[in-house]
């Protein structure tokens, strides 16, 4: 069993071309939408989830109900590096993260 604690989403590039981007992040099984701007940080620090194995992390930017994928990254209990990238042709995110 391990604990995934999510640390910081930082964007790069937004995928809305005007406005923010509603960046709903999902782990764990909770999902989360921060307001994200270039250039900005979110720290998720205090959220961390429980799992056996694999477990995987999501990014979806919003548009009222409806959703564009940015990417979705397996996370496993050994072997992860410090952060992972989400990126389409129209955004980049990283997301930095610890398993113990």
């Amino acid at each position: 069993m391990a604990t995934l604690e999510l640390i910081n989403l930082h964007c790069h590039k937004r995928q809305d071309v005007t406005g923010h981007d509603e960046a709903r992040l999902t782990a764990g099984g909770v999902a989360r939408t921060y307001v994200m701007d270039k250039g900005g940080d979110k720290s998720l620090k205090g959220w961390n989830s429980v799992f056996t194995g694999t477990t995987t992390v999501i990014l979806d930017e919003m548009n009222g109900d409806n959703h564009t994928r940015i990417g979705s990254a397996p996370i496993t209990e050994n072997g992860n590096p410090k952060t992972v990238d989400f990126k389409t042709s129209g955004a980049w995110y990283t997301l930095s993260f610890k398993v113990s």
